[in-house]
């Protein structure tokens, strides 16, 4: 294949990854969806959790399947169940069929166009890894600010119906940009790029059953649960802590919101770019070391508005890199032949961490300690990052002695 047609194919995975990032915007939908169901906001939350468990599981799926038969078709067809799903949320009329439409089946089809899309661009630009994985995450978070804003117009002048916009959007844009993805040939080279460049030649390449086996990968599959633990436990409550710390109004924190996404999706890139010059292990030792200074920062910025802020961005930016490291970090380690299941496989952990991360940070408030309500869970969010440091360390050993 030409060289100038993986500029296509990239183009294409951007379209697509884009569409990704609409559950990332849910919340925007719950007050819309309670309505819709008569449920509580609790009840159409666990939406979000069963998506995601959905997305893992089929993410290591269709990374199965596009190692035999190439991304094209399963792409297809999951950004037609992904869009499908999406549209029949205008139809939902109970919590039960919540779960199932916009739960089970968008979290099929994202997990059938996610990791595909991910794995195909990493595997046309094998001498920029890092870059490629940090500029589509960060798309994905662009995808996320302009979804919220669009899904909110849509919800406030059409109510339910407006899903049927979003969803038709989906199948069509998904659909679409699918078609033209295409894995390079076996020999595929990039133009202008050694071996040595590609870190390939000297990675073998094992099957899932193989990795499974590998002390490596149990120690990044820990890593990746910490990683992503650490984050999520603040992140994921961002508002609710910023209004009780900082007593300030629930709209006051929305800029805080804001300026957390804004500050992962910055970080998103330029840790990319820095994975591919110091590599992965080094980067995402800096990670876990600034995410648990700004943990322990947040804990002692009581009252400060500007050092909150601050340490927020840096927590933000280093929490943004986790995505972007491990696809690139696991390719370097398994080798790139059966990267979509062993991805996917990897992957799991990151649901893993999104799912225990708000329930750890829920049991260790403390609300009758007023500002200080957080202060355990930012103890406890760092002790996490440390733990994560370690095992870092561990593969770093690992690695310099297989070496």
């Amino acid at each position: 294949m030409k060289k100038d047609n993986r500029t296509l194919i990239f183009s294409s995975a951007l379209v697509t990854i884009f569409c990704c990032g609409a559950i990332s915007v849910f919340s925007v939908f719950v007050k819309t969806l309670q309505e819709a169901t008569g449920g509580t906001s609790s009840q159409v939350l666990l939406t979000l959790t069963i998506n995601q468990i959905f997305m893992a599981g089929f993410g290591i799926i269709s990374g199965k399947i596009v190692d035999k038969i190439g991304p094209r078709l399963v792409m297809m067809v999951g950004g037609a169940i992904f869009g499908a799903g999406w549209t029949l949320t205008a139809y939902v009329s109970s919590i039960p069929m919540l779960y199932l439409v916009t739960g089970v089946v968008v979290g099929i089809g994202n997990g059938l166009i996610y990791n595909p899309t991910l794995n195909t661009a990493l595997k046309w630009f094998p001498e920029k890894k890092g870059t490629i994985s940090g500029v589509l995450l960060c798309v994905t978070s662009a995808g996320s600010f302009t979804l919220a804003k669009v899904g909110a117009i849509l919800c406030e002048n059409m109510g339910q119906k407006g899903f049927m916009v979003f969803g038709l959007f989906f199948l069509v844009a998904s659909v679409i940009a699918a078609s033209f993805m295409k894995a390079p040939s076996q020999d595929f080279m990039a133009s202008g790029v050694s071996a040595n460049a590609t870190n390939t030649s000297t990675v073998k390449d094992l099957s899932s059953q193989e990795m499974l086996r590998t002390s490596v990968f149990w120690n990044m599959f820990i890593l990746f649960i910490f990683a992503s633990t650490a984050g999520i436990m603040m992140v994921g409550s961002l508002s609710t802590i910023a209004q009780t710390q900082l007593s300030i109004t629930a709209l006051e924190a929305s800029n805080l919101v804001a300026i957390n996404a804004l500050a992962n999706l910055v970080g998103r890139l330029a840790i990319g770019k820095l994975s591919d010059k110091i590599g992965a292990e080094k980067t995402l030792a800096m990670i876990l070391i600034l995410t648990a200074i700004s943990l322990i920062g947040l804990k002692v910025a009581m009252f400060s508005y500007m050092l909150f802020t601050l340490f927020l961005i840096i927590l933000s930016a280093s929490f943004g890199g986790v995505l972007v490291v491990f696809p690139p970090l696991t390719a370097s380690k398994f080798g790139m032949k059966y990267q979509g299941m062993n991805y996917g496989i990897m992957f799991f952990a990151y649901a893993i961490g999104s799912l225990v991360g708000p329930q750890i940070a829920a049991n260790f408030v403390n609300l009758d300690l007023g500002t200080q309500a957080y202060a355990n869970v930012y103890v406890v969010a760092a002790v996490v990052a440390l733990l994560g440091l370690a095992c870092t360390y561990m593969l770093m050993k690992k690695t310099k002695k297989e070496g």
